[in-house]
């Protein structure tokens, strides 16, 4: 590929990205701890899916290969601390766990700029980290699986941020 044509795509990426960028909601994923990259994946892609604006990973979490062909289209950040990075931005922190603190997602009204937070996909979250969030959501189920994949979960949580604040912003 000669240069103009390289110099062609780069500028066409950019305004792909900021047209993408003009229509995302102040919205934030935070992934504290996973186990699989396969979910962080995920989440990422869902991310893009409904145009979250930003995707924060933990230092301890960030795998090059769960970004593969999002980078170019995604805000994503990696950062020492989640939680202090999302404070200081002014994000009210959802933690999505089920916890003694937890209500039923359907009754929650996510406030416009939220960050939400999954549990690892084993151990879920501390009682520590649990403290740090503003507000604790959970998906009610009603089979014998006790919770969903990380992903899943997240995904749900997602689409009912965009279904509370969407409106006609695409």
């Amino acid at each position: 590929m000669d240069k103009s044509n390289i110099k062609f795509w780069n500028e066409r990426r950019r305004q792909l990205k900021d047209n993408l960028d003009a229509k995302r909601l102040p919205c934030a994923v935070g992934v504290v701890e996973s186990k699989f990259a396969e979910n962080v994946g995920g989440i990422i892609r869902t991310a893009n899916a409904f145009l979250i604006e930003e995707i924060i990973l933990d230092k301890k979490v960030y795998n090059k290969s769960a970004t593969a062909g999002t980078a170019n289209w995604e805000n994503i950040k990696v950062e020492e601390n989640i939680f202090d990075y999302l404070k200081q931005n002014n994000y009210a922190i959802i933690a999505l766990e089920q916890h003694e603190r937890s209500v039923p997602l359907w009754d929650f009204k996510f406030p416009l700029k939220s960050a939400i937070i999954p549990g690892h996909e084993v151990f879920g979250m501390s009682d520590e980290m649990v403290a740090l969030c503003d507000h604790v959501i959970e998906i009610p189920q009603f089979g014998l699986v006790e919770s969903l994949n990380v992903a899943t979960a997240t995904s749900i949580a997602l689409y009912e941020y965009c279904r509370q604040h969407r409106g006609n912003k695409i």
